[in-house]
C-alpha cells in the first residue's frame, strides 16, 4: 500500500483542492491491475484539466486497457526469431498503433486533398462542355 503523506506536498504544490487530495489518497493499488494505481492516475492528471474527478471505473478501465495493449505488444515482439528482443521488435510491434495515430492526424489533409480533387474534377468538366459545344454547337435540350 502507498504512503500518501509522502506525496501531500505535490498536492499542495499544485494547488490541488482538498476533495481532489481526498480522491487520489484513496487509490490504492490493486493486484488485478498490471500497474499502479497511483502512477496510472498520476499520468491521466499531467493531461486533464485541473479540477476534474476521475472515477474510479475509469481508473481501473484504463489501467486494464494500458496492461492489454502491453500484452499485445509484447506477444509481437516475442515473434521475433532471434534470442534477444531489440529495438526494431519494438518499433514493429508499435508500427500498426503509430499508424492509426497518424492516419487520424492526417485525415483533414486527406480532406482536404479530396475537395482540391472535386473542384479539378468540375472545372475539366466544364472545360470538356465548353470545347465540344463549340466543335458541335450548343446542345438542345
Amino acid at each position: 500500500m502507498l504512503n500518501t503523506n509522502v506525496f501531500k506536498w505535490r498536492y499542495r504544490e499544485k494547488g490541488m483542492t482538498n476533495d481532489l487530495q481526498k480522491e487520489d489518497m484513496y487509490d490504492e493499488d490493486d493486484d488485478s491491475l498490471p500497474f499502479p494505481r497511483a502512477r496510472v492516475v498520476n499520468l491521466m492528471r499531467a493531461h486533464i484539466t485541473e479540477g476534474k474527478q476521475i472515477r474510479s471505473e475509469v481508473k481501473d478501465a484504463l489501467n486494464a486497457w494500458l496492461g492489454n495493449l502491453l500484452a499485445r505488444v509484447a506477444k509481437e515482439m516475442n515473434n521475433s526469431p532471434y534470442g534477444s528482443i531489440g529495438i526494431a521488435d519494438f518499433q514493429r510491434a508499435t508500427n500498426p498503433y503509430d499508424q492509426i495515430s497518424n492516419l487520424v492526424r492526417d485525415e483533414e489533409r486527406l480532406h482536404i486533398s479530396l475537395e482540391k480533387l472535386k473542384v479539378d474534377a468540375d472545372q475539366i468538366q466544364r472545360d470538356m462542355n465548353q470545347f465540344f459545344d463549340k466543335i458541335k454547337g450548343p446542345e438542345k435540350k
